[in-house]
């Protein structure tokens, strides 16, 4: 239903063969001084496409600043970020701009839904801030697919919080981005919503092939994923592949009791 198309044929260097998501050694400083916080400190990492990955850790570990330099929403003091083959960092504003509306997907916890636009609006708007084409057919078939094809003219506040997150899906998924990051979406969400919404996630990966990068602090999101980054003070602290619920949780309290060993 959903078409993936190969961006790397619009003239920007491509990376390596496969990788959606690379890193190298990006890193982040808050504040300066006394006051400095190093939040991220040169992170380097790669992920093919077509993946499911979910990004955990102790509290300040890092995780939001991550997902923030990796999807450009704000930018890191140092390292590389390239998605789908073309590079990130650097340019202007305005570039940086286009590149996260034709390349990036977002979908966050709070939904952000424009109140006074319908199911169908709101999802067509990156779309129409892009300056491309609305296929309505298609914007119907992605509305469909997340269950809400006779949802099209509802407004948020008549929705509930599940069907608002699977608008952020469909709003996510309309553009055909290369990467579609995730900000704790189950966090606001009842336990039946929250594995709709992660299904709706391992759908978009497996059967179209996006590539689906989640934050979150849920083992049992996170065990829908086909692996997941441990963060521990800015740095990768390691990988699981084929995380189950207890190996994760187990995997959590070990770098919390590190993370306050060295505080």
């Amino acid at each position: 239903m959903f078409r993936r198309t190969d961006r790397r044929t619009e003239g920007h260097g491509a990376g390596p063969a496969g990788m959606a998501l690379r890193l190298v050694k990006v890193s982040k400083t808050y504040g300066s001084d006394d006051s400095a916080v190093r939040a991220l400190d040169e992170v380097t990492f790669s992920l093919a496409s077509g993946t499911f990955t979910a990004v955990m850790g102790p509290s300040g570990s890092g995780k939001s600043t991550l997902l923030q330099c990796a999807a450009g929403l704000d930018r890191p003091d140092s390292g590389i970020v390239t998605v789908d083959g073309a590079q990130m960092t650097g340019g202007t504003e305005a570039e940086l701009t286009k590149f996260r509306r034709n390349r990036i997907g977002f979908i966050f916890q709070q939904y952000n839904l424009l109140d006074t636009l319908t199911v169908a609006q709101n999802t067509i708007l990156p779309l129409k801030l892009a300056r491309r084409r609305v296929n309505r057919e298609r914007v119907r078939d992605t509305l469909t697919a997340v269950g809400l094809g006779n949802r099209l003219g509802h407004r948020p506040d008549q929705l509930s919080g599940g069907q608002r997150q699977r608008v952020a899906i469909a709003r996510a998924l309309v553009t055909e981005p290369s990467v579609i990051f995730a900000d704790e979406p189950t966090g606001a969400l009842d336990t039946r919503s929250a594995r709709d919404v992660l299904l709706l996630l391992q759908e978009a990966v497996r059967v179209h092939g996006r590539t689906v990068v989640m934050v979150t602090h849920d083992p049992v999101a996170a065990s829908y994923a086909d692996s997941v980054l441990f963060l521990a003070d800015g740095r990768l602290a390691g990988q699981m592949h084929q995380p189950t619920v207890d190996a994760v949780a187990e995997r959590l309290v070990h770098l919390g009791d590190d993370v306050m060993a060295r505080a």
